[in-house]
Protein backbone atom coordinates (compact mmCIF):
# COMPACT_ATOMS: atom_id res chain seq x y z
CA UNK A 1 0.00 0.00 0.00
CA UNK A 2 2.56 2.59 0.62
CA UNK A 3 4.62 1.38 -2.48
CA UNK A 4 1.72 2.54 -4.50
CA UNK A 5 1.56 6.04 -2.64
CA UNK A 6 4.96 6.79 -3.63
CA UNK A 7 4.71 6.75 -6.96
CA UNK A 8 3.11 9.64 -7.91
CA UNK A 9 5.27 11.69 -5.60
CA UNK A 10 8.36 9.74 -7.31
CA UNK A 11 7.18 10.62 -11.02
CA UNK A 12 6.35 14.28 -9.72
CA UNK A 13 10.07 14.49 -8.13
CA UNK A 14 11.07 12.25 -11.46
CA UNK A 15 9.51 15.46 -13.71
CA UNK A 16 10.89 18.14 -11.62
CA UNK A 17 14.63 16.81 -12.53
CA UNK A 18 13.66 16.31 -15.79
CA UNK A 19 12.32 20.25 -16.93
CA UNK A 20 15.14 21.79 -14.05
CA UNK A 21 17.98 22.50 -16.07
CA UNK A 22 18.05 23.49 -19.95
CA UNK A 23 19.48 21.48 -22.50
CA UNK A 24 22.74 20.85 -22.53
CA UNK A 25 25.25 21.66 -25.09
CA UNK A 26 23.16 24.80 -26.89
CA UNK A 27 24.82 26.61 -29.32
CA UNK A 28 26.91 30.01 -28.80
CA UNK A 29 25.10 33.12 -27.83
CA UNK A 30 22.11 31.16 -27.26
CA UNK A 31 21.54 30.46 -23.35
CA UNK A 32 20.77 33.73 -21.30
CA UNK A 33 21.79 33.84 -17.50
CA UNK A 34 21.33 36.50 -14.68
CA UNK A 35 23.24 36.19 -11.65
CA UNK A 36 22.76 38.59 -8.96
CA UNK A 37 24.52 39.10 -5.90
CA UNK A 38 26.07 42.25 -3.79
CA UNK A 39 28.30 45.50 -5.04
CA UNK A 40 31.65 45.71 -4.80
CA UNK A 41 31.29 48.85 -2.31
CA UNK A 42 28.60 47.72 -0.34
CA UNK A 43 29.04 47.64 3.34
CA UNK A 44 28.15 44.63 3.72
CA UNK A 45 31.03 43.88 1.62
CA UNK A 46 33.78 45.29 3.41
CA UNK A 47 31.61 43.76 6.68
CA UNK A 48 32.32 40.66 5.95
CA UNK A 49 36.26 41.76 4.95
CA UNK A 50 36.75 41.70 1.04
CA UNK A 51 38.99 43.66 -0.38
CA UNK A 52 35.72 46.00 -2.94
CA UNK A 53 38.45 47.15 -5.38
CA UNK A 54 39.52 43.61 -5.56
CA UNK A 55 36.04 41.89 -6.04
CA UNK A 56 34.79 45.02 -8.41
CA UNK A 57 37.54 43.88 -11.02
CA UNK A 58 36.99 40.37 -10.20
CA UNK A 59 33.35 40.25 -11.12
CA UNK A 60 33.74 42.42 -14.11
CA UNK A 61 36.70 40.40 -15.62
CA UNK A 62 34.07 37.27 -14.63
CA UNK A 63 30.92 38.59 -16.63
CA UNK A 64 33.56 39.68 -19.61
CA UNK A 65 35.13 36.07 -19.71
CA UNK A 66 31.34 34.67 -19.36
CA UNK A 67 30.36 36.38 -22.48
CA UNK A 68 33.67 35.64 -24.69
CA UNK A 69 32.72 32.00 -23.59
CA UNK A 70 29.36 32.24 -25.31
CA UNK A 71 26.90 33.21 -22.94
CA UNK A 72 24.27 36.37 -22.93
CA UNK A 73 24.78 38.08 -19.26
CA UNK A 74 22.57 39.81 -16.94
CA UNK A 75 25.04 41.12 -13.84
CA UNK A 76 22.26 42.35 -11.37
CA UNK A 77 24.20 43.90 -8.02
CA UNK A 78 22.13 45.07 -5.36
CA UNK A 79 22.11 45.05 -1.17
CA UNK A 80 19.62 43.68 0.62
CA UNK A 81 17.92 47.46 0.88
CA UNK A 82 16.86 46.94 -2.86
CA UNK A 83 13.38 45.78 -2.92
CA UNK A 84 13.77 42.39 -5.29
CA UNK A 85 11.26 44.10 -7.18
CA UNK A 86 14.49 45.64 -9.04
CA UNK A 87 15.60 42.28 -9.69
CA UNK A 88 12.59 40.96 -10.75
CA UNK A 89 12.07 44.10 -13.37
CA UNK A 90 15.31 42.92 -14.85
CA UNK A 91 14.08 39.27 -15.23
CA UNK A 92 11.29 40.75 -17.14
CA UNK A 93 11.12 39.99 -21.01
CA UNK A 94 13.75 37.10 -21.33
CA UNK A 95 13.32 33.35 -21.12
CA UNK A 96 16.27 32.73 -18.28
CA UNK A 97 18.54 29.35 -18.85
CA UNK A 98 20.42 29.97 -15.98
CA UNK A 99 20.34 32.03 -12.77
CA UNK A 100 22.82 32.37 -10.19
CA UNK A 101 23.52 33.46 -6.81
CA UNK A 102 27.10 35.09 -6.23
CA UNK A 103 29.20 34.14 -2.71
CA UNK A 104 28.95 37.43 -1.14
CA UNK A 105 25.21 36.60 -0.37
CA UNK A 106 25.38 32.87 0.40
CA UNK A 107 28.03 32.76 2.10
CA UNK A 108 27.82 35.56 4.38
CA UNK A 109 27.59 34.86 8.26
CA UNK A 110 24.57 37.76 8.45
CA UNK A 111 21.34 37.02 9.14
CA UNK A 112 19.64 39.56 6.67
CA UNK A 113 21.99 38.00 3.77
CA UNK A 114 20.21 34.65 4.08
CA UNK A 115 16.81 35.52 4.19
CA UNK A 116 17.49 37.54 1.32
CA UNK A 117 19.35 34.19 0.01
CA UNK A 118 15.92 32.77 0.75
CA UNK A 119 14.06 35.11 -1.42
CA UNK A 120 16.38 35.49 -4.27
CA UNK A 121 15.55 31.52 -4.57
CA UNK A 122 12.27 31.96 -4.35
CA UNK A 123 12.02 34.55 -6.91
CA UNK A 124 13.95 32.69 -9.37
CA UNK A 125 11.48 29.92 -9.23
CA UNK A 126 8.80 31.73 -9.58
CA UNK A 127 10.32 33.32 -12.82
CA UNK A 128 12.55 31.74 -13.98
CA UNK A 129 10.83 27.39 -12.81
CA UNK A 130 13.13 26.09 -15.62
CA UNK A 131 16.37 27.58 -15.52
CA UNK A 132 19.79 26.05 -13.85
CA UNK A 133 20.39 27.78 -10.03
CA UNK A 134 24.04 27.53 -10.11
CA UNK A 135 26.59 29.17 -7.31
CA UNK A 136 29.80 30.48 -7.76
CA UNK A 137 32.57 30.15 -4.92
CA UNK A 138 34.45 33.43 -5.46
CA UNK A 139 33.94 36.73 -6.98
CA UNK A 140 35.78 34.74 -9.79
CA UNK A 141 34.16 31.67 -10.37
CA UNK A 142 30.54 32.24 -12.07
CA UNK A 143 31.76 31.16 -15.08
CA UNK A 144 33.11 27.77 -13.91
CA UNK A 145 29.86 27.49 -12.37
CA UNK A 146 27.82 27.96 -15.52
CA UNK A 147 29.57 25.96 -17.44
CA UNK A 148 28.84 23.11 -14.95
CA UNK A 149 25.21 23.68 -15.13
CA UNK A 150 24.95 24.59 -18.87
CA UNK A 151 27.74 23.43 -20.83
CA UNK A 152 28.07 24.98 -24.29
CA UNK A 153 28.40 22.26 -27.60
CA UNK A 154 31.48 24.18 -28.96
CA UNK A 155 34.27 26.57 -28.16
CA UNK A 156 32.93 29.85 -29.02
CA UNK A 157 36.03 32.41 -29.52
CA UNK A 158 34.21 33.43 -32.43
CA UNK A 159 31.16 33.42 -31.27
CA UNK A 160 30.54 35.09 -28.25
CA UNK A 161 27.55 35.86 -26.25
CA UNK A 162 26.02 38.93 -25.46
CA UNK A 163 26.23 41.33 -22.66
CA UNK A 164 23.05 41.84 -21.14
CA UNK A 165 23.65 44.70 -18.59
CA UNK A 166 26.18 45.19 -15.82
CA UNK A 167 23.49 46.52 -13.39
CA UNK A 168 24.48 48.05 -10.02
CA UNK A 169 21.56 49.17 -7.94
CA UNK A 170 23.55 50.61 -5.04
CA UNK A 171 23.60 54.43 -3.90
CA UNK A 172 26.88 54.11 -2.08
CA UNK A 173 28.63 52.31 -5.27
CA UNK A 174 27.25 54.82 -7.30
CA UNK A 175 28.23 57.38 -5.52
CA UNK A 176 31.98 56.37 -5.14
CA UNK A 177 31.75 55.38 -9.24
CA UNK A 178 31.04 58.88 -9.69
CA UNK A 179 33.93 60.33 -7.24
CA UNK A 180 36.54 58.11 -9.29
CA UNK A 181 34.88 59.46 -12.61
CA UNK A 182 35.37 63.24 -11.69
CA UNK A 183 38.97 62.61 -10.70
CA UNK A 184 39.72 61.81 -13.91
CA UNK A 185 38.28 64.19 -15.86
Amino acid sequence: MVVWNLIPLLALVGNAFATAYPPKNAACAKLDIVFTGLPPYHPLVVQQGFNSSVIDATLRADAANIIKAGYNLRVVLMGPEQNLSVLAGQMEGNHWDGTGIGYGVRGAHLPELTIRLEDIIKLYHSRAPNASLMFDYSSDSALWAIKRRVPLASNCTDSPGKDLGFNVFCDIYNARLLKKQMSWG
